[in-house]
């Protein structure tokens, strides 16, 4: 694209917006946020008033460059310019401030996006969810997924990966494992970090059993725990007192080939420690 718009330069002809929007769109492809912004401003110092894909392709390059703010600036920009930003702007908006961690701007976003009589889509949902995921908004994260079914949007497994996780990270084992039951019914498979997000609630809320039962349910779904659901079940045991359990899991994760890492012998060390306390109330307690 870079290559067709120096010919254009060469053979003296006018690059216009389409050529200029190619180009954005090629650098977002490849991950270059800031040559992505440089065409946009050589645009507008070609007096070339960029349109919505021109805006659209240059939000998406920032959103894949986690650079939330730029995203921001550019759909306050199309709004001063009198474009009417449309699904892709918003969702790549939203996306990018999920990816900075700023759940109040991706709602802020999400709920101007509506005010505009435009349609949320499955992505824009997905990037939702995905921020307040990360901003442990779990009750806000399940608002949207039951709004996604009323509007006749079918949740995809990263709609359910990512409510999940704000499940886990509000502390809500069982709203998790709910879930989980749900993907299940409306036969979509979880995958390995939808397994490790319900695992990891379960640690939160020190339920190891059901720990334990779903790394026993991801090997019969033929997925191999990695060190992620491993150390979550561990800490599982640990917090429930159970050493033994930690100690075969951490034999298990050698036998799968897997290299415990300093979360696993921590956790297994701790587990030991209270089993020895434990061990040594009961003895003073019989003597």
């Amino acid at each position: 694209a870079l290559s067709l718009l120096e010919m254009i330069a060469e053979d003296a002809l006018l690059p216009d917006v389409i050529s200029y929007s190619a180009v954005i769109s090629a650098c977002e492809k490849c991950d270059r946020w800031q040559q992505a912004l440089a065409f946009l401003k050589v645009m507008q110092k070609a007096h070339l008033q960029p349109n919505v894909i021109s805006y659209s392709a240059a939000i998406s390059a920032f959103e894949k460059g986690q650079q939330w703010q730029q995203a921001l600036a550019l759909l306050a920009e199309m709004r001063r310019a009198d474009l009417l930003p449309n699904v892709i702007s918003y969702s790549a908006t939203i996306s990018a401030c999920e990816k900075g961690g700023q759940w109040e701007q991706a709602l802020d976003c999400f709920n101007d996006l509506r005010s505009y009589d435009l349609l949320p889509d499955v992505i824009s949902y997905n990037a939702a969810v995905c921020a307040f995921g990360k901003g442990g908004q779990w009750q806000q994260a399940l608002g949207l997924l039951d709004e996604m079914r009323k509007t006749g949007l079918l949740p995809s497994v990263i709609s359910y990966s990512a409510a999940i996780s704000a499940c886990e990270k509000g502390e809500q084992w069982q709203q998790a494992l709910g879930l989980l039951e749900v993907m299940q019914r409306c036969t979509l498979l979880p995958n390995v970090i939808v397994y490790n997000s319900a695992i990891s609630a379960c640690e939160q809320g020190e339920k190891w059993r059901q720990a334990l039962d779903l790394l026993e349910v991801m090997r019969n779904a033929k997925l191999l725990p990695n060190v992620i659901s491993n150390n979550a079940a561990i800490s599982a045991c640990e917090k429930g007192l159970q050493w033994q359990h930690a100690i075969r899991l951490l034999e298990a994760m050698r036998k799968d080939d897997l290299l415990p890492d300093g979360i696993s012998y921590s956790a297994v060390i701790s587990a030991c420690a209270k089993g020895e306390e434990q061990c040594s109330s009961r003895f003073a307690f019989k003597r």
